[in-house]
Parts: structure tokens; C-alpha cells; sequence
């Protein structure tokens, strides 16, 4: 799951550092360029000047041949790189994997049923479109607004796979590109050092049939979301802008709650229509759901690629 071929095999942490050394420019940290240089980033050499470690060492770690950094270490390599938050946090976590000389695949905590159920209510009861996202950005459950709003896009069962695989993708998201961004900067927050072998083969499948996500899986951008505004070109009510709202639930193994609240007037008209439509839309008891779309009264089922 490098998604840097061979290199991968000095480890996640010698990997996630030759990206982001590669990001950080000269000049952003107050140093002169000089002559002309193999790579836009900073040179190995100037990552140990900035960190106040040796050279050698640092070499050492991008290599894979030092995997124990001490704290201080890592904190100075985070001011080196110019990390945010997200990606320190990774970076430990990438450090505290290595010094444990790996370790093996705990797997993905599945939201129990009774769990599941028991948010089922509160999905309802909602006024606005809620979906519950799992670590690979699985749709566990949504409710009908939310079952909604992807309205006309593929493979709605995963957000990545929707955004990456889907052919509508690029007209309904107002904001593409950094929607992509963001969904492969959270699959990397997920994945941590230790991917489970469900977010691996997602990776692989992703990285196989899109360029542009094997490209920026490549980066180790880190991104983890409480907030954020999404556009909307919806084939039912028009362009919607939404104020997305991301809620970790307690104990829950990394499940989060999406819920869309309109940004504007314009939206919250939309959203009436919208929810007029579930009325017309929504399946009689004995029918099962629309392909693609979450059926917000029962789990959906595990689907590997």
C-alpha cells in the first residue's frame, strides 16, 4: 500500500518522510535555494540542519535503518516539515509502530447491530441528510435525505470509490478536486501503520483504476475533518452548498456521523424539495432499496472489493 513501489519496503515511517520532505520549499523555511536542485523540496541535508540532528542520522531514518526517533526527535522533524497537527499525530503513530518492529493486522471493528440500531432513531430524526462513515469511508447507514443526496452517482456504498470511480463525479462535485484531496488525506489518517487488510485492498483497487489517487495517496497528506463546506450539483434540486458536520462516535472504532446543514436559503429550499422527494422515493416495505443507495433501516452488508 506504499504507492511508492519499491521504496515502501524501508517502512511507512521512512516512506511518509521522503513525501513530506519532498512538499516543504526552501524558502518556506527562511533557507536560500541555491543552484539548481534534483527536487523542488528540501535536501536531506537541510531537514537535519532544521531538526538539529546529524546528517547521517537522518539518512539513517529514511532509509528504514534508524526506526526508533526519541520524542524530541520527532517533534523536531514536524517543525522541519512544517506538519499540521493531523499529520504530528501520524507521524508519532508511524514512529510508535516502527519501534514496536511492526505488527499485525488488528483488523476493523464493525458498529455492532444493537448499536446500529439503537442510532437508527436519531438518523431519522434528523431534519437534514446524515450519513454514519466508517474508517474506509464506508456508508454504514444513512438516512432517507441522506440515502439522497449522491442522487445519480455510482458506488455510493463507499465515499472514496464514489468520488474516484464514479463517471458523474466530476459535475457533481462543484469542488472536485479538493474533495479528492480530502477523501485520500483521510484514508491516510485512517490507515495510521497498521492498515487494516479491508483498507489495503481498497487502496490497491483505488490506485489500480485512478491515476490521480495513486498520485496523491503518494503524498501522505494527512487531513482528519470536524467541519467543512461541500457544493453540490444535485440532478434533482441544483446546485446545493451544505456546512458538513463531522461527529466521532464514542467508542465507536472510528464511525463518524456526516450531517449536512444548508449553508444558504437558496439550500434550504432545496432541501424541502429534497425531502419531498423521499416521500416519492422511498421503497415500500416489501421492496428492497434503489441499487446503490444505503437503505437507512438496515445495515448494509459487508462488501469487499
Amino acid at each position: 500500500m506504499s504507492g511508492n513501489g519499491g521504496k515502501g519496503s524501508s517502512g511507512p515511517l521512512a516512506e511518509f518522510l521522503r513525501a513530506r520532505r519532498a512538499r516543504v520549499r526552501p524558502a518556506e523555511q527562511g533557507l536560500v535555494p541555491g543552484g539548481e536542485r534534483q527536487v523542488p523540496g528540501l535536501r536531506r541535508d537541510e531537514v537535519a540542519l532544521l531538526a538539529g540532528i546529524s546528517t547521517d542520522y537522518y539518512v539513517r531514518l529514511e532509509q528504514g535503518r534508524e526506526r526508533r526517533p526519541s520524542g524530541p526527535v520527532l517533534s523536531a522533524l514536524a517543525e522541519a516539515l512544517l506538519l499540521e497537527e493531523p499529520a504530528r499525530r501520524h507521524l508519532r503513530e508511524l514512529a510508535d509502530a516502527s519501534r514496536a518492529d511492526g505488527g499485525e493486522d488488528t483488523g476493523e471493528a464493525e458498529l455492532p447491530a444493537a448499536r446500529l440500531e439503537a442510532l437508527r432513531p436519531l438518523l431519522d430524526a434528523l431534519a437534514v441528510p446524515a450519513l454514519v462513515i466508517d474508517r474506509r469511508l464506508d456508508v454504514v447507514a444513512a438516512n432517507p435525505l441522506g440515502a439522497l443526496l449522491y442522487e445519480g452517482l455510482e458506488h455510493r456504498d463507499n465515499y472514496a470509490r464514489m468520488v474516484f470511480l464514479s463517471p458523474g463525479a466530476g459535475e457533481f462535485f462543484v469542488d472536485r478536486a479538493e474533495t479528492a484531496a480530502c477523501v485520500v488525506a483521510s484514508l491516510r489518517a485512517s490507515a495510521g501503520a497498521r492498515p487494516s487488510a479491508r483498507l489495503e485492498r481498497l487502496v490497491g483497487e483505488l490506485a489500480l483504476y485512478s491515476d490521480e489517487f495513486a498520485e496523491a495517496w503518494a503524498a501522505h497528506r494527512v487531513y482528519e475533518k470536524t467541519v467543512d463546506r461541500k457544493r453540490f450539483r444535485h440532478p434533482m434540486v441544483g446546485h446545493v452548498v451544505f456546512d458538513q458536520h463531522v461527529l466521532e462516535l464514542p467508542a465507536g472504532a472510528g464511525h463518524r456521523i456526516w450531517a449536512y446543514h444548508p449553508s444558504d436559503a437558496p439550500t434550504a429550499k432545496a432541501l424541502v424539495r429534497l425531502r419531498d422527494l423521499t416521500t416519492l422515493t422511498a421503497p415500500a416495505q416489501d421492496e428492497a432499496p434503489a441499487s446503490g443507495v444505503p437503505d437507512p433501516t438496515s445495515p448494509r452488508p459487508r462488501r469487499d472489493p
